[in-house]
């Protein structure tokens, strides 16, 4: 190579010597980026480790306070997914808004489970989006309203479109416990069998 290198000419020289400048620049800024994109991505791992660590330092303490809200819970009661979509639908009827809903969504955790139902409800008048707000609020926990959102009608003064969340909380009754079957006691070896068979 070094060879090839002195049998071109002057001119020649300086233009591979400036190529193979560039090539190195850009293969060490490429070898940069790869690094520097390691060392981020190892930066945020120790961050989110940290912040995990964090989360299960404080384990007594978030059981404890979950122990002491389910106090005032009763198992049992709440709403299922059925449930939810029925009073929820039926509270927007009576307060005089038109609502169209999705499907409502569901996570279980432990012994609470959490259903979510997404409403839009269009052109409605600001009294009847408060008289549906005055008619779930009294079932929390729970019943209650998520996310909320409220945008003016275009060329309909006076009207709102609405988009909200109804989240029901249900806890869940523990399995009840299973016996297991008794099983008839076994005849000791040579024992006699009664004539009737039994």
């Amino acid at each position: 190579m070094k060879l090839l290198f002195f049998q071109l000419q002057p001119r020649e020289r300086v233009m591979a010597a400036a190529a193979a400048g560039v090539a190195a620049f850009l293969w060490s800024t490429a070898a940069w980026e790869r690094t520097r994109g390691e060392w981020d991505t190892t930066r945020g791992l120790e961050e989110v480790a940290g912040i995990q660590q964090g989360w299960i330092g404080r384990e007594k303490e978030i059981r404890a306070a979950a122990a002491e809200a389910m106090q005032g819970l009763e198992a049992g009661r709440g709403y299922d997914e059925a449930r939810l979509v029925a009073e929820a639908v039926q509270a927007a009827k009576d307060a005089g808004l038109s609502a169209s809903t999705d499907a409502p969504k569901s996570q279980k955790a432990g012994k609470f489970a959490i259903h979510s139902l997404q409403m839009n409800c269009r052109r409605a008048d600001i009294g009847s989006v408060v008289r549906f707000y005055e008619s779930i609020s009294p079932r929390a926990p729970y019943l209650a309203l998520g996310s909320f959102s409220l945008q003016a009608d275009r060329g309909d003064a006076g009207t709102v479109s609405v988009n909200m969340q109804v989240t029901a909380l249900e806890l869940l009754e523990p399995p009840a416990p299973q016996t297991p079957p008794v099983s008839p006691p076994a005849k000791a070896p040579g024992a006699a069998t009664p004539p009737d068979g039994k």
